[in-house]
């Protein structure tokens, strides 16, 4: 899984190395050494899981982890949050700012490996399960709250600029707000599938119910979808549907 990117925050460089000397050979290691590094890195670089100590310089891991929570860019990453704390108190606060696991300090480096596999695990198997219903109904996935505003904000930019030939994924990260790389990333995550191909099959579904009504023909459909090719339009609509755009009209008449 060394595909796998894994954010460590810590500011004390002997147990951050430790971490990273245990980890890097599965995973590919990112490196922090205190919350406010952390998040700058974190949302540039969109990690498949963070592990953070709670008591640092500049920003604690509370802090930290109540803002991968609330932006939409890092909602999704799993967060193992570690801490010397053992106060009952103590660790409600840290699951309360969003932490997935809650590990005291001394831990087995087994365990903490377990977590992580674990994590990893459940979040791909939901990743597989959301992927499918995302391309169905985008807008009805049971997903958390502030990724479903995600999904709702970009449907509701990509429908209203459907017919425009020249929106692309580029201009999709400009009107959402972030960098196209971020866009590529956050969408991966929660779909795995890339951002333009779902863009694309937005386009494709759309063209489907316009087929359907005789109001348009198969040229003016495709302009009304976005693409300015016919045959570009009709090869990826059989590529998509099995069916020529003359086709699928005939079996919906």
């Amino acid at each position: 899984m060394r595909d796998r990117k894994i954010l460590v925050i810590e500011d004390n460089d002997e147990v951050r190395e430790f971490i990273k000397m245990c980890l890097e050979g599965e995973y590919a290691i990112m490196e922090a050494r205190d919350g406010k590094e952390g998040w700058q890195t974190a949302a540039e670089h969109l990690p498949d899981l963070i592990i953070s100590d709670i008591m640092m310089p500049e920003m604690d891991g509370n802090e930290f982890c109540k803002l991968v929570r609330q932006d939409e860019r890092t909602s999704h990453i799993p967060v193992i949050m570690l801490t010397a704390k053992v106060a009952l108190e103590q660790q409600l606060e840290g699951l309360e700012s969003g932490a997935d696991i809650y590990l005291t300090k001394p831990y087995n480096i087994q365990l903490l490996k377990s977590y992580i596999s674990n994590l990893l695990r459940s979040k791909e198997t939901l990743r597989q399960r959301y992927s499918q219903k995302i391309f169905l109904e985008p807008t009805m996935v049971e997903i958390g709250t502030v990724d479903k505003k995600f999904m709702e904000k970009l449907m509701n930019i990509i429908e209203a600029n459907l017919h425009d030939t020249d929106f692309h994924v580029a201009v999709l990260a400009e009107k959402i707000g972030m960098s196209k790389a971020v866009l590529y990333k956050k969408f991966y995550a929660l779909a795995q599938t890339p951002i333009g191909e779902f863009i694309k099959t937005i386009r494709l579904k759309k063209a489907a119910i316009l087929l359907t009504n005789d109001k348009f023909n198969i040229s003016e459909v495709a302009w009304e979808v976005g693409f300015s090719d016919r045959k570009y339009f009709s090869k990826e609509f059989k590529r998509f549907f099995g069916k020529s755009p003359s086709e699928y009209i005939a079996s919906n008449n």
